[in-house]
């Protein structure tokens, strides 16, 4: 995906639910991986100002090296990702906020599954005063997932 179109998505509806909110973000990560600069322009637009660095780019709370460290296949795991597909992922996958989440008019922490892991994975975010949510802690994002699955052995 190009920026113009993430960055079209993101004004008219990503940003406006959490659920929007993280899909942006890991799509963003996996736009990174393939394109640093063009990935990194995405992914500004889900985090609060204090994740950036001086020059505007994600800094470490991004988590991009534990994303890097396995291909993607963390972020991949959100959007249709398992084991059993060698984390194909497909930007349009539905995710779900499960029940025991935690939301807010301003601030949520919630859960969601990914294909790649047996426990759901929790989220913090806040609403800014524009209205826009952004990610507070991605670091459960990033954690690692299962091996793809091999019959070649």
């Amino acid at each position: 995906m190009d920026y113009q179109k993430f960055s079209e998505n993101w004004e008219q509806e990503w940003s406006k639910s959490e659920l929007g909110a993280i899909r942006a973000f890991l799509i963003g990560v996996i736009e990174y991986l393939d394109n640093p600069e063009e990935g990194s322009r995405m992914i500004v637009l889900t985090l609060p100002e204090q994740y950036l660095r001086q020059d505007g780019s994600p800094g470490r709370d991004a988590f991009l090296e534990y994303f890097c460290n396995d291909g993607g296949n963390s972020a991949k795991s959100y959007l249709g990702g398992t084991p059993e597909n060698s984390y194909r992922c497909d930007y349009d996958h539905p995710m779900e906020i499960l029940a025991n989440s935690n939301r807010g008019e301003q601030e949520s922490k919630i859960f969601i599954q990914s294909g790649g892991k047996d426990m759901p994975t929790p989220v913090h975010l806040r609403k800014n005063n524009d209205g826009i949510w952004k990610l507070f802690n991605v670091s459960s994002l990033a954690t690692g997932v299962k091996r793809i699955k091999n019959d070649d052995f």
